[in-house]
């Protein structure tokens, strides 16, 4: 669903479910020559926190160091990088509704920068 939506909006999604030892990314894509990582997060509609509140610090450094290692397997000079949440909300017998947050967090806002 969620790649679905970002899909509609002209993001082409390259790989879905990216894993490495260091974690995984839910989608990647690439959007106006930009590619885009995206942590998809799933709660229901009646929950205490909003689902990007769950993309902790710890939680952003591990996407970025796996967004990292996906970086490294390209055979060309990578492109500028953004990182989205799409947060998914959920109720019983409605249509789950979807949100993009483009640019949800950057790689200063968890402390880190690119190694190559």
């Amino acid at each position: 669903m969620a790649a679905r939506h970002v899909q509609r909006a002209g993001v082409k999604i390259l790989v879905r479910n990216y894993r490495t030892r260091t974690g995984e990314i839910d989608l990647i894509g690439r959007d106006r020559g930009r590619l885009v990582m995206i942590e998809v997060k799933t709660r229901h509609h009646l929950a205490r926190n909003k689902p990007q509140d769950s993309v902790t610090w710890e939680k952003q450094r591990r996407i970025i160091a796996t967004a990292n290692r996906y970086l490294r397997e390209l055979a060309c000079r990578p492109p500028p990088v953004r990182f989205d949440i799409v947060e998914v909300l959920f109720a019983p017998g409605l249509i789950p509704r979807c949100r993009w947050i483009q640019h949800a967090f950057t790689l200063s806002d968890a402390g880190v920068e690119w190694s190559r």
